[in-house]
């Protein structure tokens, strides 16, 4: 279940100084109920109060967020833009619940475990109660420059994140948000009477923290979350649409990446080498002709796009062990 609120004003927008201030709230719950059963299971190793269970997850996670954003914008002449803007979070984020085995069947998990009387309904005790919560600022600012009505190019800061949690693991601890400064700048384009358009973007972004997910070893197959660092992103990206009569339509985009793991905080994974599954490189074109068929509307369309070779894990031991993502064309 999730619930959204959110209260946003803004000021007249043909005003030269203009804002938008706001707060927002939402919770999320998720009720988490997984059952791993054997028919015949022998009764004093079963989970309590589920017959035939070896296995049994029955948690509550909460996550909860509270912000408040503000953006003014300035039009220093008819060409030139400035915006800045802000977001102040905080963030709430609870695992509480039980995952394990019988009493009898470990002694290292599960019932064996527990240390409270259930807080989540139907499920045997409680063995997991873990809480994280954060707060922090985020900015953003924005120039903008009207070349002519058909172009124009912009300069862009801007800060996001990704809440942190808890590990489904109870043994695991908790992993911290992470962030991304992003510094960016494109151009939106119109040309030949509109028939051409051409926009794109080069950028370089600073990734902290990052959240990584990976199956370590000895973890019965437990996904574990954990911050693994940081890294750098640059890039640049460009698409093309060309209509050269009326029905036709051509369109090509790219994206070029390059990544950088620049401090290591994982076992195993190691500063300089690149983040998996990004291509350095990637591409798409499409032709498409729309056109009439007696009565009906009607088109035909080619199309290919590539995708560049990707690595698999920032773990080198994972990594050797999965290789190399080949690269690969789709054509239809």
């Amino acid at each position: 279940d999730r619930d959204t609120y959110e209260l946003r004003v803004a000021s007249p927008s043909d005003l030269s100084l203009r804002a938008i201030a706001g707060v927002f709230y939402q919770n999320s719950e998720h009720q988490i109920h997984q059952r791993y059963m054997l028919d015949g299971f022998r009764d004093e190793y079963e989970v309590a109060g589920y017959p035939d269970t070896i296995w049994l997850t029955k948690q509550l996670r909460v996550d909860e967020e509270t912000a408040l954003f503000g953006e003014v914008s300035y039009d220093f002449t008819d060409q030139l833009t400035g915006t800045a803007g802000f977001r102040t979070f905080r963030t709430d984020n609870s695992l509480r619940g039980f995952f394990g085995f019988g009493v009898n069947y470990s002694s290292g998990t599960g019932e064996s475990q527990c240390f409270a009387a259930p807080v989540v309904a139907n499920s045997p005790c409680t063995n997991l109660d873990k809480s994280t919560d954060e707060s922090g600022t985020l900015y953003r600012a924005n120039l903008s420059f009207a070349i002519d009505e058909d172009r124009m190019i912009y300069a862009t800061y801007s800060e996001g994140f990704r809440p942190g949690g808890i590990n489904r693991r109870g043994t695991l601890p908790p992993y911290d948000a992470d962030f991304l400064d992003n510094y960016e700048f494109g151009w939106k384009t119109d040309w030949a009477d509109g028939r051409v358009r051409w926009n794109g973007a080069v950028f370089h972004q600073v990734w902290k923290d990052f959240q990584y997910a990976f199956i370590p070893v000895g973890s019965s197959g437990l996904t574990q979350i954990q911050n693994a660092g940081d890294a750098d992103i640059n890039g640049v990206e460009t698409d093309i649409e060309w209509v050269p009569t009326a029905g036709l339509t051509f369109s090509v985009s790219a994206a070029w990446l390059d990544t950088e793991l620049t401090s290591a905080a994982i076992v195993g994974s190691v500063a300089g080498s690149s983040l998996p599954v990004a291509p350095e490189f990637k591409f798409d074109a499409t032709a498409r002709y729309e056109f009439t068929l007696r009565d009906w509307d009607a088109f035909v369309q080619g199309g290919a796009s590539f995708v560049g070779e990707r690595g698999t894990s920032i773990i080198t031991s994972d990594a050797d062990l999965l290789g190399v993502l080949p690269d690969y064309w789709l054509v239809d």
